[in-house]
This record gives C-alpha cells, structure tokens and sequence, in this order.
C-alpha cells in the first residue's frame, strides 16, 4: 500500500537539518523493514514537508511517526492513498 505523509511544524527548523533528519528517518524506517520512502516534497518557507512511502505495515510506520514526532517536534499526519501510475 502507498501512504502519504504530511507533515507541519511551528519552530524554525533549519532547512539542511531538517533534510537531513528526514532522510535518517526513512533510512531507519527501511533498515527496520517499516515502509520505504518513494517521494519527499518540501515547502520549508511554509513549514510543510510530504512524502509517499510504500509498505505493507501501516501500523509500523505509524508507530515509527509517532516516536519521531515526540523526538522532533513535528506534526504528522498519514494516510493511505491509491496508486495511480499505469502499469
């Protein structure tokens, strides 16, 4: 399944840290055997970062958001989405 994730934030957080953080976190999520991240979009000026990740553990990768929220002050949102690329 495909999962979109949107996330917020209201501190400043610089942009190269916060790049940086994300990709450890899909990294980490990979290594675990979680989701593994298949697109990632910033708007930093609007404090707003979404990424798609595939996997076949939502409740993972929610427990995984959740941890990384409390750690990092972010804001997450996930939902499930259709993947809509022909095949």
């Amino acid at each position: 399944m495909f999962v979109m994730g949107t996330n917020r934030w209201e501190i400043d957080i610089p942009k190269d840290m916060l790049v940086k953080q994300a990709l450890n976190f899909a990294d980490e999520v990979k290594s675990k055997g979680i989701a593994e991240l298949r697109e990632f979009y910033l708007a930093h000026d609007q404090k707003l970062l979404w990424c798609t990740w595939e996997t076949d553990n939502l409740q993972g990768l929610e427990a995984a958001f959740a941890e990384m929220n409390k750690q990092s002050g972010l804001i997450s949102e996930l939902n499930q989405v259709e993947d809509m690329y022909p095949e």
